[in-house]
């Protein structure tokens, strides 16, 4: 149903949710990107201090290393939970 304006509200929530949703997941990206490139740089810039051994094989870099790929995933999981948040969201509008 259109608003007096010619307007379609569902649709402009629509488009408002999908722009929200792009903003949340190239900010998600963004944090990614100097979470990966900050490890790459401490590899890069001091390979002594990241293989010095702490205890049996693990090293700052291995520790590092798994860090990012945690974070990953953790950012993984927040960007799918908002996504189904707002899928549920216009599926209860419709």
């Amino acid at each position: 149903m259109a608003s007096d304006d010619g307007v379609n509200p569902r649709a402009s929530e629509s488009h408002m949710a999908a722009r929200r949703q792009r903003r949340i997941g190239w900010t998600l990206t963004l944090i990614l990107g100097v979470i990966y490139f900050s490890y790459l740089f401490a590899v890069v810039l001091a390979p002594q201090a990241m293989s010095i051994p702490i205890g049996g094989n693990l090293t700052p870099g291995l520790l590092l290393g798994a860090g990012v790929i945690f974070a990953a995933l953790i950012l993984a999981a927040f960007y799918v939970a908002q996504a189904n948040r707002n899928d549920a969201d216009n599926a209860r509008r419709s």
